[in-house]
């Protein structure tokens, strides 16, 4: 009986812990804005509580403040939301405190959790209150097994504490529980948890006495110093210590002055460079400093915290020798990174003690936290430390801004690095200098406001003039492939933007030169896919030259290039003669192209059939070709474009690459792309004409006579169709349409139709549907449904410039529906297209993904992009919203999104006469 009321009252005494304790503990959702340092732009979920509710003072682990930008608002027990400012992170140790305004809480009273270092004892039970696995509350139980645990390691690449120990628990916390207090039966905080081991129940917990002394500096406004000597020491067992060579008077000396200790620190790390280097060793054992014995991390840190900048006397044990040194005391915050340099999309800054410590580095360099657009299409990624830019060494960020300030926008820039994954390894890269599409800026942390401010960088000198740069081709000039070769081009397409449902941010492949006067060439679009992008054209393998694209063909495989003809001098290139007879089956022809090497195929080919070329609906929507006879040869060699040329040295097709998608996997397939699509694009450029195309608004399939027989087909329509095309005896059938046509009176295609006649002559071809509809309307012949109908049909005007506007709205890139979504899933083009988001953006925290529609704002429409502007113009920083979207599927989602204009503004890129420019939303 004894017993049961025990247990009882043990049970009520945690339930009113536990109800004090609930009200100081808050769910953190946290955006981390930008990479940095071992952090990725994220959003996140974690846990603090109250240790100053007069203050509003929140404690919280270290990666939960993150080292960089972060946006952080907590929730309450009673679902009350405060926005956190993040007062202080710990260079070294996984803890750091969230400040909020008290007088925003209008329904509850927070209380404050004391914090008590001295009572975490092995067999102390405990409850871990936290937001375990994005749970709101989470109560787990364990019992402190363990005081002296070594702090965990998460991996080279991420954060990692050191010179601490941990304590154990079997309390099996998870993500979300990172924050959480760890409490005793009485509600004072014992351990703030820190990580676990997925495989196991281990739970790891920070101890508090240096977090006790943090949280009295920032509540008298004082700063917190933090001193180093750039060394990881490790707390080792006496048993190793014997094997390490200290001396059996020193072992019993230091039980002497310490009856419980179990042992002695240990340099386990020394930095490069660091205080320590050339006079610390691995193996040395700490005796005392400045005659002070020290034992444990507590006292190491003390003393170091509280002597920064001064010269410290110490005494080792190596291998039972007797040595003193002296070493300064370096500023951990001095390196630890505030500051960082946003240009061409990438994030740069100084290299960290974190990251230096990790892989044995001297803090020397500038370090990549994210690449960016600036180095696609280089070898600079993630974890580089950039030594050099154009030869000039840049220690530091302010001497890699000084670099980059004084390259011209579109500048190849060289830049010597290292990776820290092989750090004895140097590299020399080659980027292009971008200033264009994502502007230059330094941001700085500003601790008085917990915001990073971008200050803009002075505009980029201007470009020197384009000299002209002549080069020789290969070969016997004379001969007719060589000629056709000199025709050829090799094109590097770099895209700032994935839009369109566009897969990669690079692409490359083979053009060919058709307008030698005005510097054309006609390429795929797996080359180049869109007209937002930087192109490079090089020719003969040895000048390159920046490009413009003139248009990307909204139909077909098909985009056009322009270069400066003046620019290559005396190069002989060669303007591709195009054939007036198309290509049929048995025909010998050549094929001219370009392997992935740049060296240039001249192979006999042999036209096996021309087919209609189907390929699989991607996902999500982007373009894929559709409405063509394609043509196939009996080569099999690889290559990234090029011609097929006739005997008479003529191009009959364009010798392409057509992306699609299977399943998951992107793969590319060839085929020869007929001249005559290639003809009308060029008479129109020859005109100084924008082309603008006529969308038939369906895509056809090819379905046997028979089949269509039994779809209905009467005999006298069968006939006359075999008489037509005696060869291929198939029809035309709908199947899908556009759904920008259906919104079209006179569109007058039905899925399932199948093509008799177009303007009184039958078609079984894609091009005879299309070059009919160029005409103006129509009148088709169709079967449908098993009766004979005509109908009007009209092709509906469609620019050539593809996408030429562009928004950026709360980390969201937003656009108007393009073809692919209209046709491919049969959404009507009444709403703004999602291309992509930004992960650490209000988009990403709000889950507003990608391939979605919105389609209103508060209640208002917004069929484009004018209206949507409209509706958000004007919405101060932090406002809330009801965003209402449309999935693929037509189904409709309502969420609520919180701006955040200090990290995402609002702007926008518009495409005119003058190119892409950027116009700023206020």
């Amino acid at each position: 009986m004894h017993d049961v009321l025990d247990e009882r009252s043990g049970a009520e005494r945690w339930e009113r812990c536990l109800d004090r304790v609930a009200r100081a503990v808050v769910s953190v959702r946290i955006d981390g804005t930008r990479p940095f340092d071992t952090e990725w732009n994220e959003t996140a979920q974690a846990t603090a509580f109250v240790v100053d509710h007069e203050r509003g003072l929140m404690l919280t682990n270290r990666h939960v403040v993150r080292s960089g930008p972060t946006v952080a608002e907590a929730v309450f027990l009673n679902h009350e939301e405060v926005p956190l400012r993040a007062v202080y992170r710990d260079p070294v140790h996984d803890f750091g405190f969230f400040r909020f305004d008290p007088a925003r809480l209008r329904f509850m009273e927070p209380v404050t959790l004391h914090l008590a270092p001295e009572k975490a004892r092995v067999g102390t039970e405990i409850r871990v209150v936290g937001n375990d696995a994005g749970e709101k509350l989470s109560i787990l139980a364990g019992t402190l097994a363990r005081l002296d645990r070594p702090a965990p390691n998460y991996g080279q690449r991420r954060y990692n504490d050191f010179n601490t120990f941990y304590i154990q628990a079997a309390s099996s916390t998870s993500g979300g529980s990172s924050g959480s207090p760890v409490v005793d039966r009485i509600g004072d905080v014992v351990a703030l948890n820190a990580g676990s081991r997925t495989q196991a129940a281990s739970s790891f917990f920070l101890p508090l006495e240096r977090v006790v002394r943090a949280l009295r500096c920032i509540q008298r406004e004082q700063p917190i110093t933090r001193g180093t000597l750039m060394t990881t020491f490790l707390h080792t067992p006496f048993d190793e210590l014997r094997r390490l060579g200290l001396t059996a008077e020193r072992e019993a000396a230091a039980r002497a002055r310490d009856p419980g200790g179990t042992g002695l620190l240990v340099v386990a790390k020394i930095l490069p460079g660091g205080p320590a280097d050339q006079r610390l060793e691995l193996g040395d054992v700490l005796i005392n400093i400045n005659g002070q014995p020290l034992t444990h991390f507590v006292a190491l840190e003390e003393l170091l915290d509280e002597r920064v900048g001064e010269t410290l006397t110490i005494e080792l044990d190596r291998g039972g020798t007797a040595r003193t040194v002296e070493l300064r005391v370096a500023d951990l915050h001095a390196i630890t990174p505030r500051s960082y340099l946003s240009v061409g999309g990438a994030i740069l800054h100084d290299l960290s003690y974190q990251r230096a410590r990790a892989h044995d580095v001297p803090l020397r360099g500038v370090y990549v936290a994210n690449t960016g657009y600036l180095f696609t299409g280089s070898d600079l990624e993630r974890d580089a430390v950039v030594l050099e830019i154009d030869g000039q060494p840049t220690p530091d960020l302010d001497a890699m801004q000084r670099a980059l300030e004084a390259i011209p926008q579109g500048a190849p820039v060289k830049a010597r690095s290292y990776s820290l994954e092989a750090p004895a390894r140097e590299r020399l890269s080659l980027f292009t200098m971008d200033r264009k599409w994502f502007g230059m800026q330094r941001a700085e942390r500003d601790e008085a406001t917990g915001l990073w401010p971008p200050r803009p960088c002075p505009p980029p000198p201007p470009n020197p003039p384009l000299q002209p740069v002549s080069a020789t081709y290969p070969g016997d000039a004379s001969s007719k492939h060589a000629e056709l070769a000199r025709a050829l081009v090799y094109i590097d397409a770099r895209l700032p933007f994935k839009l369109d449902g566009i897969h990669r941010s690079r692409f490359r492949g083979a053009g060919v030169v058709v307008d030698r006067a005005r510097g054309l060439v006609v390429c795929d679009q797996n080359t180049v896919p869109l007209t937002l992008a930087d192109v490079h054209i090089t020719f003969a393998g040895s000048v390159e030259l920046p490009g413009e694209i003139v248009l990307v063909h909204p139909l077909h495989n098909i985009a056009v290039v322009r270069y400066d003809p003046a620019a290559i001098g005396e190069t002989p290139v060669t303007e591709l003669p195009l054939a007036a007879t198309p290509a049929k089956p048995g025909d010998s022809l050549t094929l001219v192209a370009l392997k992935k090497n740049l060296q240039v195929l001249t192979q006999s080919a042999d036209v096996t059939t021309i087919e209609p070329l189907e390929l699989p609906v991607p996902q999500p929507p982007r373009f894929r070709e559709a409405n063509l006879d394609r043509i196939s040869i009996s080569s099999s060699v690889k290559t990234i474009g090029g011609l097929l040329a006739d005997q008479a040295g003529e191009a009959v097709a364009l010798w392409s690459n057509f992306s699609y998608q299977l399943g998951k996997d992107h793969r590319v397939t060839e085929h020869g792309t007929p001249i005559s699509l290639v003809q009308g694009v060029l008479e129109a450029l020859h005109d100084g004409l924008s082309p603008e195309f006529l969308d038939p608004g369906a895509e056809f399939q090819h379905v046997s006579l028979a089949r269509a027989r039994r779809h209905g087909l009467p005999d006298e329509a069968a006939r006359r169709l075999e008489a037509h095309d005696s060869d291929a005896r198939n029809a035309l059938q709908v199947a899908r349409i556009c759904a920008r046509c259906q919104e079209e009176e006179g569109a007058g295609w039905r899925p399932g139709d199948i093509v008799l006649a177009v303007d009184g002559r039958p078609a079984t071809r894609f091009h005879e549907v299309e070059r009919a509809l160029t005409r103006g309307p129509v009148e088709v012949e169709l079967l449908r449904d098993g009766a004979l109908i005509k109908t009007t049909v009209r092709g509906l005007p469609i620019s050539g410039a593809g996408t030429d506007r562009v928004l950026h709205w709360a980390g969201a890139l937003l656009q108007a529906p393009h073809r692919a979504v209209m046709m491919q899933r049969g959404i009507p083009p009444a709403g703004v297209y999602i291309s992509l988001y930004w992960y650490g953006s209000p988009a990403s925290r709000s889950k507003m993904r990608a391939a979605r529609m919105i389609t209103e704002v508060d209640g208002r429409p917004t069929p484009d992009l004018d209206a949507f502007l409209e509706v958000v113009r004007g919405r101060p920083n932090r406002a809330s919203l009801r965003v209402k979207t449309l999935d693929l599927e037509g189904k409709s989602q309502l969420q609520t999104l919180r701006l955040d204009l200090d990290y995402f503004p609002t702007y926008e890129f518009r495409r005119d006469a003058r190119g892409w420019l950027r116009v700023d939303h206020p």
